[in-house]
């Protein structure tokens, strides 16, 4: 077992966010050299898993980093009894916004072809998602840094910050062309509203980490249908997922508040962080 001096232990414990940073830019870092000593500058979709790994992996090294308890912030995953509407609600944002534009041009008269894909890659993309791959981000992203960033700023603000680092941190995969990516200033709007939904849910479910992965595993889904027609001039600016994200985030922002992302105002506790740790302020900052 790795004996951390208590002396270094305090002074990380103290700055979690930026440890956190650090080990997520040093693991992904050399998950990137190692793939491409691998495989060069095309690597194979499973092949990547391993850098998908590292949010989860750079939230846990922190929290043992900083001494709060692993058990507890690995104990999120239990949390799965929040009431079904929330899960049904998360799937509906994330795929409606996916199928947006679809749905639009048949309300205008185009044909659709249902499905798109075959059964069986919708189940086997989500289970790899939901199991392996981008869902267990958010162990990193809504399941450490949500609940600390929103002790020291507001709850829009924080999920936004995060929704930048998420983008930023998907480069490497951008630039070896694995996964299916947009331009990348709309990938970076996308995924940043995309940020706030996310966080919303996870703050409305009192950090119900299997309601923000199951939404996240079901954004990854291939499409239902394939439409034939003209495309609305809007969807050549704007995406019809992002628009319809966008639509929702702004919706979410004016109903529950930009502080907390609830009606009531309250938000979930940093899982694992002992109470010793807390910031000693009142509540988060505008």
């Amino acid at each position: 077992m790795v004996n951390i001096d208590s002396t270094l232990r305090q002074r990380l414990s103290h700055k979690p966010i930026v440890t956190f940073l650090f080990v997520l830019i040093l693991y992904s870092g050399l998950a990137v050299a190692v793939l491409y000593a691998v495989f060069g500058a095309n690597f194979p979709g499973l092949a990547a898993l391993p850098y998908a790994w590292a949010p989860m992996v750079s939230a846990g090294v922190t929290v043992w980093l900083c001494g709060e308890s692993v058990r507890d912030w690995l104990g999120q995953l239990r949390n799965l009894r929040t009431g079904l509407h929330w899960y049904l609600i998360g799937v509906g944002i994330m795929m409606i916004g996916t199928e947006f534009e679809n749905i639009v041009m048949v309300l205008l008269g185009a044909d659709a072809v249902v499905p798109y894909a075959s059964v069986g890659d919708y189940v086997f993309t989500f289970a790899v998602t939901l199991f392996l791959a981008g869902a267990l981000e958010e162990l990193g992203w809504r399941g450490f840094l949500q609940p600390r960033l929103q002790q020291r700023f507001s709850a829009l603000h924080a999920s936004m910050g995060i929704g930048i680092i998420w983008g930023l941190w998907h480069v490497p995969m951008i630039l070896t062309g694995t996964g299916d990516f947009t331009v990348f200033w709309e990938y970076m709007l996308n995924i940043t509203v995309m940020s706030v939904l996310l966080g919303w849910l996870y703050n409305n479910t009192n950090g119900a980490l299997p309601v923000v992965m199951v939404a996240h595993a079901s954004h990854n889904m291939p499409r239902v249908g394939e439409v034939t027609g003209d495309v609305p001039v809007v969807f050549n600016i704007l995406s019809g997922d992002v628009i319809f994200y966008m639509i929702c985030a702004s919706l979410v922002g004016l109903y529950a508040g930009a502080q907390t992302l609830t009606r009531d105002g309250s938000l979930p506790e940093a899982p694992g962080q002992r109470r010793d740790q807390f910031p000693k302020q009142e509540g988060p900052a505008d």
